[in-house]
């Protein structure tokens, strides 16, 4: 089994997605085959700890493995491997068939009937990306000499797409929640509003991860928009949401500098012998933390900010800091919060 890795705000929302079997079953019906599902029994399937994704790799796949059963009742299995970058590396089918060795591996566990016998994994690849698909469609399209059968030594012959950013909104999912996932994960939260709150309704915790992901990807979210639009349709518990994770996301950057500036700290005081190096670099960090995160939601509301309004606020203090980010929510423009520049 594969170490497991450093997760990331795609590969959280991909899992999540994929953790609950109604949701999964729902997945494979969506978008398997009518050849290939036709052969599967109806049951929900089981979703398998475990994740085969190369370390170097973890910050841009995530994968799922369900096991299944055929409807002659020998097991199956459905790897699902979610493609993260915005463009597609043209490397991933001889990462997929090194997955799928690793999965006949680990169910096999070196003992000589079941490697006699090993189940069927049918790979699915889930795109969101913004480039076109260019990627071969397996090994076989990427060895040279391929005109002899007698070259054709391969490990895996091919995979299912589901290419999420080309299919149709409507044709993404039956499922509400796995249809509201995946216009968040296609970065289209704010032009199908109703599809993604709708699919949330009643599951909270997918709310939170959902929303959390939206405010942690979008590079170029108009965050008072998102709240105005959600208080517009009366997503009023969404919108309640919202706020609560820029709030959280806020404190995070704070205590992120703050902790730097603690060991900023603790260096200056070693080495000058000074206790008070220790609290100066603190407080400096705090600030840093604060100014950081007040900036990156200023962006987000009104775009790249002048300079010298990033100056202003790097150089503030923290109660300055404090009283900004009280008002980031409500303030019509930057200069109405920050004041005059000089």
């Amino acid at each position: 089994m594969a170490k497991p890795g450093t997760p990331t705000p795609h590969d959280d929302l991909f899992r999540a997605l994929l953790s609950d079997r109604q949701r999964a079953g729902a997945f494979l019906r969506d978008h398997l085959p009518n050849e290939i599902a036709g052969q599967l029994h109806s049951d929900p399937p089981e979703i398998l700890d475990g994740s085969f994704i190369d370390e170097a790799l973890r910050s841009t796949q995530s994968d799922v493995l369900l096991e299944v059963k055929t409807k002659s009742n020998d097991p199956a299995f459905v790897y699902v491997l979610a493609e993260h970058k915005s463009t597609p590396d043209i490397g991933l089918p001889l990462q997929l068939a090194g997955y799928m060795v690793e999965i006949w591996k680990r169910y096999a566990g070196g003992r000589a009937g079941k490697l006699r016998a090993l189940p069927p994994i049918i790979p699915i690849v889930c795109y969101h990306g913004s480039a076109n698909w260019t990627v071969p469609d397996g090994i076989a399209s990427m060895i040279a000499g391929q005109g002899s059968e007698a070259l054709s030594f391969l490990p895996g012959e091919r995979y299912i797409l589901r290419n999420l950013s080309a299919l149709d909104v409507d044709t993404l999912s039956l499922d509400p929640a796995l249809k509201a996932g995946f216009i968040a994960m296609r970065q289209e939260a704010l032009k199908h509003l109703k599809a993604l709150a709708e699919g949330l309704s009643g599951n909270e915790r997918l709310q939170m991860q959902v929303l959390e992901y939206i405010l942690r990807t979008y590079p170029d979210l108009d965050f008072a928009r998102l709240q105005a639009e959600l208080r517009r349709a009366r997503y009023l518990e969404l919108e309640a949401k919202v706020g609560t994770i820029a709030e959280t996301l806020i404190a995070e950057g704070e205590a992120r500098g703050e902790a730097r500036g603690k060991r900023q700290g603790l260096v200056e005081g070693e080495a000058r012998g000074e206790a008070r190096g220790e609290a100066r670099g603190k407080r400096r960090g705090l600030a840093e933390g604060k100014a950081i995160s007040l900036i990156q939601f200023l962006e987000r509301r009104f775009g790249p900010l002048p300079e010298a309004s990033k100056v202003k606020i790097m150089d503030a203090s923290v109660s300055e800091l404090d009283t900004w980010i009280d008002g980031v929510f409500d303030t019509k423009s930057v200069e109405a919060l920050l004041g005059d520049i000089h």
